[in-house]
């Protein structure tokens, strides 16, 4: 079925039908600030005000797209989350806001078009990459979606989403107060092909279809003509509908999206899968009509149908199952083992993140955290460890716990999509299980025994497994991402249990379930335990096994992982089997660690750029086998190690001065190069800042006690008069405050006489505006004569999601920076002038 809306399909119920199949092609609305700015809304009253002062504009405007053909209209409450309204204290109004902006939708989209509830992002980074709590999170939006389901919504559009955790609050909240409402999750995604803080689009679509989202899309950010890869990788991961609507430019760009052109380009979107085509900003009702145009007619692709278990953390996708080969499991960082133990006890975290990234440097592609240890806080000690953890490595987790609430805790503590090990097949635990799995998007783990304990023949062991697969069926939960696991015994205590838990892998797999299994449970109490396990994980890969929970650092599992994957045709072309042939001949190291796998992720990116540079220690000063470990701790965003070594430098005397040159920049010009490239993102850049800062805060201070001057520079930062974004500002600060420049922030919603005042009174070499709106990008051209007239000699710099370099040079400023990085650069150019 192929057709433009407002010419097939004439009624709700079937306009939403159509929307969750994905079974033809919907136009959605385009841009709503410009207009409203072209009808009187001007800063400082947020857009979502003009529901109630001015509910005739908005209508008007939402009646002109339904009559240029939007099948689909988004309501004027991109800002009303509680969060957002609070800035003009209309936060305890935020219901109320937004079931007018709904109301006033419907009114205009009548029985013709759906009206989709609209949620943009909140403006502040979630714990630990900023200091909003995911709690808070998901209590700021709660409201606004019950005023947007009361106000006649049909389904919520989660949009221009750059943080996966926070989309997750936000649908968490959603189904707090409707676990049924439908609900579609947007990203915007940069020339780089992801999000700003690291998640690409196959990421983003796994995790849509494991959360129970309707469609997934991509808006804002670029052009369509950039979207179209975008848009592939969504449609050929999610087995969802795609939305895509895309910018028509921003003010001072070279490159302006006509009408025409804009439909030409989205031509291309509709051939690359997209289901659902709007226009972002700068589009108006005349881009919807040539959409209509243009398309009229077109058929959508078929849906996809994605089986691979979609392991993922962040920033990258590990599938399992279905040809992908063997999933190993890290073992190491769990409670009932003696040597991380004591540190979980304790809140060693920084001893948890090196045993992560010691299981990630040996291969594992999933890595397990339990801390069930009776006498801590395990709630607490949960996502302190998922911190950790993420922190060090960016592979996927397995929360491993027998209790639903420190479960529940690291589901929202983590990014990505995790496995949720584990339930019983008791009473009610798989219902349970599923349903915590479907509302944060996690892979579920099951062991097939009940009450009357784990079953000893192999049919009562397959009614058990039978009957969580139909409990899954029920629930509409995936039968691809149900783990089995196949509970094998120790062979020392029943010579049949192996063969009894081959024969539990082949049931799971004939019930279209994947398979687990405890690799080390089968050698219990036998000596020589490493050559049975190796030994039983080639017997259970040949049975079909997925997932191996095991020690990655033992040499002998991962080369029959690695021989096992190329025998099961896992492995094809031998690529990975070859790459470490060669380790494998080595003579085994005596802590039998396994070889670090080849990599491409960001994290190991940067440690082995790192060790490479640093391996001969380098001309980094008087002791030059410290730099190397200093500037090691800074690239992995190791903030406790890196003040450990900071102050063990202090200790043995090295000059401050030293401490920064010779360690603190370097590492951060490494840290720069890796994002530069694309392997490091925005948390790995927050994290590394942090790590340069604590060191830098000690030398600094050691430096002022001198009575010498420490900062290299001091910029005020500022975002302008009527814009309350300033998530990207913030991080340019934390940024140049890591590289020794003295950083005044004033904050969001700033007067260009304030600005001025700060200048003068702190002595500032630079002023830094930045704008996210379009209607709030005039006050930088205003300002930025102003500043230079009252204050001779000031250099000016802009940014913002809004601003081009093509505005900044119209407007006079003295540079352009699109990312922390580059401000970092500018500044440091600048003022080297």
């Amino acid at each position: 079925m192929s057709h433009v809306v407002k010419d097939e399909i004439r009624t709700r119920p079937e306009l939403m039908e159509c929307l969750r199949k994905g079974s033809g092609l919907l136009l959605l609305d385009g841009g709503m600030g410009t207009m409203l700015g072209e009808r009187g809304w001007a800063p400082p009253t947020l857009p979502e005000e003009m529901n109630l002062d001015r509910p005739d504009v908005v209508r008007a405007i939402h009646k002109a797209y339904v009559e240029a053909g939007a099948a689909v209209v988004e309501t004027n409450s991109f800002g009303g989350s509680a969060m957002k309204l609070a800035h003009r204290g209309l936060e305890s109004r935020a219901a109320e806001i937004n079931a007018a902006a709904a109301r006033l939708a419907r009114e205009a989209a009548g029985d013709g078009a759906l009206v989709a509830g609209c949620a943009g992002p909140l403006g502040e980074l979630l714990e630990p990459l900023g200091s909003l709590s995911f709690e808070a999170a998901a209590d700021a939006f709660r409201p606004q979606f019950q005023g947007l389901i009361e106000g006649g919504a049909d389904f919520i559009l989660i949009e221009t989403a750059i943080d996966l955790r926070e989309v997750k609050a936000a649908v968490t909240a959603l189904k707090d107060l409707d676990d049924s409402f439908p609900f579609v999750v947007s990203f915007t995604f940069e020339q780089k092909g992801r999000t700003v803080t690291g998640t690409p689009p196959e990421v983003a679509a796994h995790w849509a279809r494991a959360v129970g989202a309707v469609a997934v899309g991509a808006n804002c950010g670029m052009g369509p003509g950039a979207y179209a890869g975008t848009v592939a990788a969504l449609y050929e991961h999610s087995g969802l509908p795609v939305f895509v609507y895309a910018n028509a430019g921003l003010p001072g760009d070279s490159e302006q999206w006509g009408p025409e052109k804009y439909a030409e380009a989205s031509e291309r979107l509709l051939e690359a899968g997209a289901t659902v085509i709007g226009g972002c900003c700068r589009t108006t009702p005349a881009h919807i009509a040539a959409l209509r145009e243009r398309l009229k007619g077109r058929a959508v692709l078929p849906r996809t149908r994605p089986d691979a278990l979609p392991f993922a953390s962040r920033n990258r996708l590990l599938p399992g199952g279905a040809g992908h080969g063997l999933t190993l499991a890290g073992e190491g960082i769990n409670a009932s083992r003696p040597a991380i133990r004591p540190h979980i006890a304790s809140g060693n975290w920084s001893a948890v993140r090196d045993l992560a990234r010691a299981q990630d440097e040996a291969g594992a592609r999933l890595l397990d955290i339990n801390v069930g240890l009776p006498q801590i806080d395990q709630i607490a000690a949960m996502k302190a460890a998922v911190a950790a953890v993420e922190s060090a490595s960016d592979l996927p987790l397995s929360i491993d716990s027998d209790r639903a609430d420190v479960m529940e805790a690291g589901l929202r503590a983590c990014t990505g999509i995790p496995l949720l090990n584990s339930v019983t097949a008791k009473s009610g635990e798989v219902e349970r299980g599923i349903r915590l799995a479907r509302r944060y998007g996690a892979v579920l783990a099951v062991l097939p025994l009940d009450e009357e304990g784990i079953p000893e023949t192999i049919e009562k062991r397959a009614a058990l497994i039978a009957r969580a697969a139909e409990e899954a069926d029920r629930l509409g939960y995936p039968r691809s991402m149900l783990v089995i696991d196949g509970l094998c015994m120790a062979v020392g205590a029943d010579a049949g249990a192996p063969g009894t838990g081959l024969e539990t892998l082949r049931r799971i797999r004939q019930l279209g379930c994947r398979t687990m299994l405890g690799l080390s449970n089968v050698s219990h109490g036998m000596p020589a335990r490493g050559v049975i396990n190796r030994t039983w994980l080639a017997m259970a890969m040949a049975a079909g096994l997925d997932i191996a929970i095991a020690n990655p650092m033992d040499r002998g599992i991962a080369e029959t992982a690695a021989a096992g994957d190329l025998l099961c045709g896992h492995d094809r072309d031998a690529k990975k089997f070859l790459s470490a042939a060669a380790s494998f001949a080595a003579p085994p190291s005596s802590s039998r660690a396994a070889p670090p796998r080849p990599r491409s992720s960001a994290a190991a990116g940067g440690e082995r750029e790192e060790k490479e540079q640093t391996a001969s220690g380098g001309d980094f000063g008087e002791e030059p086998g410290a730099w190397p470990a200093l500037r090691r701790a800074i690239v992995q965003g190791d903030s406790a190690k890196a003040g450990e070594l900071g102050r063990a430098m202090d200790k043995a005397g090295m000059d401050p001065t030293a401490v920064i040159n010779g360690g603190v920049v370097p590492a951060l010009a490494e840290v720069g190069k890796l994002y530069d490239s694309g392997r490091y993102f925005l948390p790995q850049l927050l994290s590394a800042a942090a790590a340069a800062q604590k060191v830098c805060d000690a030398e600094l201070a050691r430096i002022a006690e001198t009575g010498e001057r420490a900062e290299k520079g001091t910029v005020v930062l500022a975002t302008v008069e009527g814009d309350l974004h300033d998530l990207g500002k913030n991080v340019v600060a934390t940024m140049l405050r890591s590289h020794g420049y003295r950083v005044v922030d004033l904050g969001k919603n700033v007067a260009c006489a304030e600005i001025e005042r700060a200048a003068r009174e702190q002595n500032a070499q630079v002023i830094g505006l930045s704008a996210l709106m379009t209607s709030t990008m005039s006050r930088m051209e205003e300002n930025i004569p102003a500043l230079k007239r009252a204050l001779p000699g000031i250099r000016v710099i802009v940014g913002g999601a809004s601003v081009s370099e093509d505005y900044s040079d119209r407007i006079g400023a003295d540079g352009y920076s699109s990312d922390a990085i580059g401000a970092v650069k500018l500044v440091t150019r600048i003022l080297e002038k």
